[in-house]
């Protein structure tokens, strides 16, 4: 593609996602500064509708991208724009809070990816059974409910709701706490999430179901903020598939695990997928911009779920850069 091919597509791709309609030969010429005549544009348009980077709408004689049109803008011709100093004031105020919690770190996160893309914003928290656990506080909440909250080696730490099957006094609660502390303290590997379930389970004062449904929902689980802004569409079928799917939260969890279990996303770098190629009803019409991150010998994703017509040089740029605040943030409490 020549420049003035890639000049005019850019400037076609511009005017949908400003204004969602579709743009003329002659309004390029007036707004867009693009140097040559109407007719030169007209033509070269034609060429770019050849190639299948711009199409003619059937309700006039104006062009909107493709989604070839926008792959190709995305891969090549996107200059990423940085976030302005407003947004990136509220990403240090969000993490300057002492946070050393994973759940809290990656709640915050999908809060923040939501409110500054006015999007959704989505953090797949990585799985850390194998992580190395440091110390466990038992609370003892009712004789049949116990708040473990754990103590990784990173400092970070998880909370577990664990239900009792036979009422257990305090009393009881602590001594097995100091038995289990000593057992973590004196082995000879390390002692992860998936020891810590086995050893609740053998005690026989456990619910496994129970124990084993919560660490579920506890490692890897999924942060999804912002899906309201989502479903602006007046096609009921479509809105009706959104809900489905936004309400179903392992099914999202399923479509965003397949992302970092690829090794052609690296750590660090911002990546755009089209919901189109993902092949699941309601998704058609948006756009993932997300980045993986390795938290322990774990992956996970963070980013933002938006319409096509997402202001991407925008999304991009602030997901590169709430990534980077959060590895940052991750690193900082080892």
């Amino acid at each position: 593609m020549n420049e003035r091919e890639q000049l005019i597509l850019k400037a076609v791709i511009k005017h949908y996602l400003d204004f969602g309609e579709s743009v003329g030969s002659r309004t390029l010429e007036k707004k867009y500064n693009i140097g040559v005549s109407s007719a030169t544009i007209r033509n070269t348009m034609a060429d770019l509708e050849d190639k299948g980077l711009i199409v003619k709408t059937h309700t006039s004689s104006g062009r909107i991208p493709t989604s070839e049109g926008y792959r190709l803008y995305v891969e090549e011709l996107l200059k990423i724009r940085d976030i302005s100093q407003e947004e990136k004031a509220k990403v240090f105020e969000t993490y300057n809070k002492k946070i050393n919690q994973i759940d809290a770190i990656f709640e915050e996160t999908s809060r923040l990816l939501s409110k500054i893309s006015q999007y959704a914003g989505v953090v797949l928290e990585p799985s850390i059974r194998q992580e190395s656990i440091r110390k466990v506080q038992f609370v003892h909440i009712n004789d049949t409910n116990v708040l473990a909250v754990v103590v990784m080696d990173t400092f970070l730490t998880k909370s577990l709701n664990i239900y009792l099957e036979n009422p257990v006094s305090e009393k009881e609660i602590d001594k097995i706490n100091n038995f289990l502390n000593e057992k973590i303290k004196n082995s000879n590997s390390i002692f992860t999430l998936s020891d810590l379930k086995e050893f609740l389970t053998d005690l026989d004062l456990f619910i496994p179901e129970e124990l084993e449904e919560e660490q579920n929902l506890n490692e890897g689980k999924l942060f999804f903020e912002g899906s309201s802004n989502l479903f602006e569409s007046n096609d009921i079928v479509k809105v009706v598939s959104r809900a489905k799917l936004f309400n179903s939260p392992n099914d999202l969890k399923n479509i965003f695990s397949q992302f970092i279990q690829m090794d052609k996303y690296k750590d660090g770098e911002v990546n755009v997928i089209f919901g189109e190629d993902l092949g699941i009803a309601g998704l058609e019409d948006f756009s993932f911009v997300f980045s993986v991150y390795t938290f322990g010998d774990a992956k996970g994703m963070m980013g933002v779920i938006g319409p096509k017509r997402m202001e991407y040089s925008k999304t991009v740029g602030l997901v590169e850069y709430v990534s980077e605040e959060v590895q940052y943030l991750l690193k900082k409490n080892k």
